[in-house]
């Protein structure tokens, strides 16, 4: 007499259980939990929590059984570093996300997470609501380089501020003023 189709799907859904708590116990899986415990990324009463710096492969891992983790890696990397051991060595598919998120763009989708939820992590890691800068080169001549070493000393702020406030001042004075 065969099983009934409910029976069948119930003991291969308490298989696939068993399955992921035996991963569960794995040292990988309580490494990461725990470090991303510590750190206040996530909140779980799975595991204790855990300073030491944990590898790029192990997050990955652990990541297959806690999707939060994927959520978070790549944000992570970006303004996080020190909570891992090996942040030159990105797989490909790491590393494509991470330069998308450093381009201010939207990421392919990485492994199953949608890019726009990879996306929303990044103000919300590290320094608050702070994006990552991008960097840019402007080439500039002697006397435009004196006129803004003078005016970054008068002001009293960096040549970098200097630049990012005459650029807000300008954009005031050029355009309309936006009702909100």
């Amino acid at each position: 007499m065969n099983p009934r189709p409910a029976d069948a799907l119930q003991a291969r859904a308490k298989r696939s259980y068993a399955r992921i708590q035996r991963l569960r116990r794995d040292p990988r899986y309580a490494r990461v939990l725990g470090k991303f415990k510590a750190a206040a990324l996530l909140e779980t009463d799975q595991v204790e929590a855990n300073s030491d710096r944990i590898t790029i492969s192990d997050a990955l891992w652990a990541g297959q059984l806690e999707p939060r983790i994927l959520e978070l890696l790549p944000a992570l990397v970006i303004k996080k570093p020190s909570l891992f051991e090996d942040v030159s060595a990105l797989p490909d598919d790491l590393s494509a996300a991470v330069r998308s998120l450093r381009r201010a763009e939207v990421p392919a989708p990485f492994r199953g997470i949608p890019g726009a939820d990879l996306q929303r992590w990044l103000p919300r890691v590290g320094h608050r609501n702070k994006l990552p800068s991008r960097l840019k080169s402007f080439r500039f001549r002697p006397d435009e380089l004196t006129l803004l070493r003078r005016l970054s000393q008068h002001l009293g702020l960096s040549e970098t501020d200097t630049l990012k406030r005459a650029l807000y001042d300008l954009a005031k004075a050029t355009w309309p003023a936006q009702d909100d």
